[in-house]
């Protein structure tokens, strides 16, 4: 049903039943392989590990049909592309094989997630947010949701930092990334016991 291409601080790509890809942030190299059967491409942010315009131009190039969605704050960056459907948070959108619908995330750009419907299988998608308040995603079959940081490595880590006057990229960092312990928090407060989750965006020093 899934497969994560990669999902950390260099780049994010997860493909969903073949068909869908949510950010496009990787190499064309690493996306070839799944290209044939690839659909629609959804957008999130503009930072550059989830998004590489040229890639995605060469895959349009190479596949024509491909259809991109995103919000409107992506908009002004696809110049080069066709086949734009541009999204209203909360809104749901009919492709008939699959229906999407952006969520609003906390990142310190515009960004988005997405609920996305494979007839009755739903999936909750959401990286780089500082927090997910005031969204609800109950009884979802698979959660796929940044686990960014341990907020006790994180802390320790900024803590060293003060203590010997250097900077520490975590400090900001925090404020617009999910850490571990949020995310369990908001998967179980709306998963049942049928539910999946995918961590993604980890980093790999201090998750």
């Amino acid at each position: 049903m899934h497969q994560v291409i990669q999902s950390d601080s260099r780049g994010n790509a997860i493909i969903y039943n073949k068909i869908m890809m949510v950010d496009a942030g990787v190499s064309y190299k690493q996306v070839q392989p799944f290209e044939k059967d690839l659909q629609i491409v959804l957008l999130t942010h503009q930072h550059k590990d989830h998004f590489d315009i040229k890639m995605i131009k060469k895959m349009q190039d190479n596949r024509p049909t491909i259809r991109i969605g995103c919000c409107e704050w992506m908009l002004p960056l696809l110049s080069e592309l066709n086949n734009i459907d541009v999204y209203q948070i909360s809104k749901v959108y009919d492709y008939g094989v699959l229906k999407v619908s952006p969520v609003k995330l906390y990142h310190d750009v515009p960004n988005c997630g997405y609920r996305i419907f494979f007839d009755d299988y739903r999936i909750f998608h959401a990286t780089d947010t500082a927090h997910l308040k005031g969204i609800t995603a109950k009884d979802y079959d698979l959660y796929a949701i940044e686990h960014n940081y341990d907020e006790e490595k994180a802390e320790q880590t900024i803590e060293k930092a003060k203590q010997e006057n250097e900077y520490c990229y975590l400090t900001e960092s925090i404020k617009t990334h999910l850490s571990d312990r949020q995310a369990w928090d908001f998967i179980r407060e709306n998963k049942n016991n049928k539910s999946k989750v995918i961590k993604l965006h980890q980093s790999k020093k201090y998750s």
